[in-house]
């Protein structure tokens, strides 16, 4: 199971719910603004990173058919908010990983990261570090092959690529959740900038700001899946085309899921 977490940087290497009632709902601008939270604080006039290729995805778990239950949920999730999907074989771009002492093992896993990436995998991992302790993201934005070994990590804000994205779940944490909880939360986190869990504002686990996000904070509060602001923020940001400015995802995104609350 340790050599899976190895994944992320040969990625890196080579990518060169209940309901709320309608009196409830917050108005179209909150909404936004609860949107750029759920996105880390994402700016409204940047864009967000969306998956460059079409999604391959490799699930690591010690069991078989719990992984293939957990992947075959995901990439139904990927489908129908419009993403791409490779069939097949294929070089992963997207990796979830249930790993026992999680935490451990990407520590380990920084220590023996390559000098081109591996500045960029140490500083993600630090600031996760400050806050997450059962769930990890990593997306890396947009690498370019130089002809080298390796290549070079784009920094521009302009740019909106994810080249590749890896979930890592502490096996331990994850045992009594159910197989949709755990995919709807790992399908947000590979395809979707989110922000640090831990930071959301204590009350985003009710009303229309519910989010499966939440899931490794507090699980019995947690949604029992991908809730309608989820979904509408997976679907707008790759209904918008290569990485939307984050105002126009949320926008679609507070309307699509304001919509489906009148229904």
């Amino acid at each position: 199971m340790k050599h899976r977490l190895t994944i992320f940087a040969a990625l890196a290497a080579t990518a060169i719910s209940a309901p709320a009632a309608a009196e409830d709902a917050p108005d179209r601008a909150a909404l936004m603004q609860w949107g750029y939270t759920l996105a880390g604080n994402a700016e409204s006039d940047l864009p967000l990173i969306n998956l460059r290729e079409p999604l391959c995805l490799l699930v690591a778990a010690d069991d078989p058919d719990f992984a293939a239950k957990v992947g075959k949920r995901i990439i139904a999730n990927a489908r129908e908010a419009g993403v791409r999907t490779k069939r097949g074989k294929c070089r992963p771009n997207a990796v979830i990983a249930f790993a026992p002492d999680a935490q451990g093992q990407l520590l380990e896993v920084r220590e023996k990261t390559g000098r081109v990436y591996g500045s960029l995998y140490a500083s993600q991992l630090d600031r996760l570090l400050e806050t997450e302790r059962e769930g990890f993201a990593f997306q890396l934005q947009d690498v370019v092959s130089t002809g080298a070994a390796g290549g070079v990590v784009s920094t521009d804000p302009a740019r909106g690529d994810m080249a590749a994205a890896l979930v890592v779940v502490d096996a331990a944490s994850a045992e009594g959740l159910t197989v949709k909880q755990l995919a709807d939360y790992a399908t947000l986190r590979l395809l979707a900038p989110t922000g640090d869990l831990r930071t959301l504002p204590a009350d985003a686990d009710t009303q229309a700001t519910a989010t499966i996000l939440t899931l490794m904070r507090d699980r019995e509060a947690a949604p029992a899946e991908m809730t309608r602001f989820d979904r509408a923020y997976l679907e707008s940001l790759y209904s918008l085309g290569r990485g939307p400015q984050a105002k126009r995802v949320m926008a679609r995104a507070s309307k699509i899921a304001l919509a489906d609350e009148g229904k």
